[in-house]
């Protein structure tokens, strides 16, 4: 199963866009973590949506912006409103625990827009609604199997619609209102986005993205991964590899799971 990448987006600490990180690993820089997310405002949402927007929504829509924008740059003739994959473990955190904490007083108070920023698919809506985009939209909640059943779900609807599919993978760590999570301990949030396209073969500056399934991953030793923690970052791995891609570094094949039994394994051809 094979998809070309047509664009990337990435935001996390210290890195401000893919094109910045691609610059960073080609000179063997590290993020610097303690950098925060550079402050956004989704201008393409009309003034009512924006305000009410959170840091979750405005993380998710900044990367799916990024790979929009250098896709209409890189393709100006090609149709721009594109389906969509949304990606998201635990979605906003920040409502649902406010929320839970109102509800447990005596006189429960939740407003209209925590409500609707609550379901998992507001990011989506948002995006959409912003973008004036009717195609297809779908959002997923596949905790730490987020990479490898994003990619895959991109593919096959890229290979359904017969064309690209927008997906965005984000997610944040969980607000200290919510109970401990042992498996996610970053505090670093981290998204990323791609533009694949499964239907037709088109030039592009960034690598064939190929998928198998197989059930066993061989052991090897894990790339520094300064984000590790929340289900998104830990693509960071394929994005270094993307980046430094055409540099004529050694290429490897990577293993992501994709349930309890099964892996993706990814390379880039």
């Amino acid at each position: 199963m094979k998809a070309q990448i047509l664009s990337i987006g990435l935001t996390a600490p210290g890195l401000v866009n893919f094109e910045t990180f691609k610059k960073m690993m080609l000179t063997n820089q590290l993020p610097d973590m303690s950098k925060t997310i550079e402050k956004y405002s989704p201008t393409f949402l009309p003034a009512n949506e924006r305000r009410r927007t959170t840091a979750t929504i405005q993380l998710a829509l900044k990367t799916a912006e990024e790979a929009l924008v250098s896709f209409q740059q890189a393709y100006p003739e090609t149709e721009a409103k594109l389906p969509v994959l949304f990606v998201c473990k635990d979605g906003d955190t920040l409502i649902s625990a406010r929320m839970c904490q109102a509800v447990s007083e005596e006189e429960p108070m939740i407003s209209p827009t925590q409500f609707h920023n609550s379901v998992h698919n507001a990011p989506a809506g948002y995006w959409m609604i912003g973008q004036e985009n009717q195609a297809a939209a779908s959002a997923i909640s596949v905790g730490e199997y987020a990479i490898a059943n994003g990619l895959l779900e991109a593919i096959l609807q890229s290979q359904n619609y017969g064309k690209p599919v927008l997906m965005v993978i984000y997610d944040l760590p969980l607000d200290e209102l919510m109970p401990v999570d042992t498996v996610q301990k970053s505090q670093a949030p981290f998204a990323f986005s791609m533009i694949l396209d499964a239907s037709e073969v088109i030039e592009s500056d960034y690598p064939l993205l190929s998928l198998s399934l197989t059930q066993d991953a061989p052991f090897k030793p894990l790339k520094s991964n300064p984000y590790t923690g929340v289900p998104a970052a830990e693509a960071y791995p394929l994005l270094q590899s993307i980046a430094l891609y055409q540099s004529g570094h050694e290429k490897s094949d990577m293993h992501f799971p994709l349930n309890w039994n099964n892996f993706i394994k990814v390379s880039l051809g």
